[in-house]
């Protein structure tokens, strides 16, 4: 039955050679389609995720500004003042906090020798590292030892190590801010970012202990405050009972918005995957267009061998053949020439996926590497088999549907 099968298919494609070939392009060049579309939607989203990750994955961050609402007979318009210690403290009094730090932010000139530039420099504690994904390739970060003693240590940035140290090894070597020597205990990993607040990304950064920050230039008051909940479902909430901690200490309405101004990064990244599902939807419906013109082809292939084989259906009818076995019979047929086109399309976009896998990461910097993930090919393979069900189930229909004694008197 199947050998039969193979070979009334085999005799219907090599009929007409030029026709098939132009139909099984059509499938083939819609498959292929289809996969690199939302193969390359789904290696952008996660490119652009993997780099706002770069700034911190899940964390709140807090500005101090000024009041817009009277509170407890201070007129609006009161500077919202934050001390470190005060942040410190924050986790005895709020609950669901995982990590917490002030920040202090200034640009300074940096020198090494003769190499000078001017850069950010950021007054934190150890657990910042955790929330910002700063890794060190080399060396350490600031411990609470550097904190505690007030050291002049720092760990610099990739970019700003490569500027100021070209191919020394920055470790152990002292550098100049503001003229004041700090020694350089780490080095950060290169890292992909492309969100930031406040002063250069982390790659041209130097981080100093906040202690430190504040014996030197006698800031007292935070840049901001940066934090991440334990539960990223509940940031809003644990963001609002810190306003309301603070409230009572520093004095200004909780309920105030502009007092303490919040970028929660949660609501930009639900934002980013909203806006990249949709982009992956269009790129699929663009890709099943294409497709859909092979389908439309191999429709009307199947439509001129129903009318070719019209005699050969009526003799089956006649002897006693039941019409949804012929229907089976030729929208099997109409389903094999689909994913045969199918698997070359699969196979030809495999291909491609490779060679831009082997290209240097610089050129897939922000694109990303595309990859047939099962995600890729079960959005592939539904919309072949929901093309190829419509394109093959119209002429089967019109087989099974033949009159007999009509198609015997042709």
């Amino acid at each position: 039955m199947i050998a039969i099968f193979f070979r009334n298919l085999a005799r219907d494609l090599t009929r007409q050679p030029m026709r098939t070939i132009l139909t099984l392009s059509g499938v083939i060049w819609g498959t292929f389609s289809v996969i690199l579309l939302i193969a390359l939607g789904e290696s952008v989203g996660k490119a652009q995720r993997k780099r706002f990750h770069g700034m911190g994955e899940g964390i709140v961050l807090m500005f101090p500004s000024q009041t817009t609402l009277p509170y407890k007979g201070f007129q609006k318009g009161k500077p919202i003042r934050i001390t470190p210690e005060q942040v410190e403290n924050i986790p005895d009094k709020v609950s669901d906090i995982e990590i917490i730090s002030p920040e202090f932010v200034r640009s300074c000139r940096m020198r090494y020798e003769r190499q000078e530039f001017l850069n950010t420099v950021r007054g934190i504690n150890p657990p910042f590292a955790r929330m910002r994904n700063i890794i060190p390739a080399k060396g350490r970060f600031i411990n609470p030892l550097d904190m505690k003693e007030r050291r002049r240590v720092c760990l610099i940035g990739d970019v700003l190590a490569t500027d100021l140290f070209t191919t020394i090894d920055p470790l152990g070597k002292s550098i100049f801010i503001e003229g004041v020597p700090f020694t350089v205990i780490g080095v950060m990993a290169k890292k992909l970012q492309n969100s930031n607040y406040n002063g250069n990304r982390d790659e041209r950064c130097a981080f100093i202990p906040w202690t430190t920050y504040s014996a030197l230039y006698g800031d007292k008051y935070v840049s901001n405050i940066i934090f991440r909940p334990l539960d990223f479902n509940r940031s809003a909430e644990v963001t609002q009972e810190i306003k309301n901690h603070l409230s009572k200490l520093i004095g200004f309405d909780p309920q105030d918005p502009d007092a303490i101004a919040v970028w929660d990064t949660l609501e930009m990244e639900k934002s980013f995957q909203t806006f990249f599902m949709a982009f992956n939807v269009f790129l699929g419906i663009i890709g099943s267009f294409t497709l859909l013109v092979g389908g439309v082809g191999v429709a009307s292939i199947m439509m001129v061998v129903v009318e070719e084989r019209g005699r050969e259906i009526g003799v089956k009818l006649a002897v006693g053949a039941r019409r949804r076995t012929i229907l089976f019979q030729f929208f099997s047929e109409s389903l094999t020439i689909m994913l045969i086109g199918g698997l070359i399309g699969f196979a030809f976009s495999g291909v491609v996926v490779r060679l831009v896998q082997s290209m240097p990461e610089t050129v897939t910097e922000f694109v990303g590497t595309p990859q047939i993930s099962p995600l890729v090919a079960v959005s592939s393979i539904s919309i072949l088999l929901l093309i190829g069900t419509i394109a093959g189930y119209i002429p089967a229909r019109n087989a099974a549907s033949t009159n007999p004694i009509a198609a015997l008197r042709k």
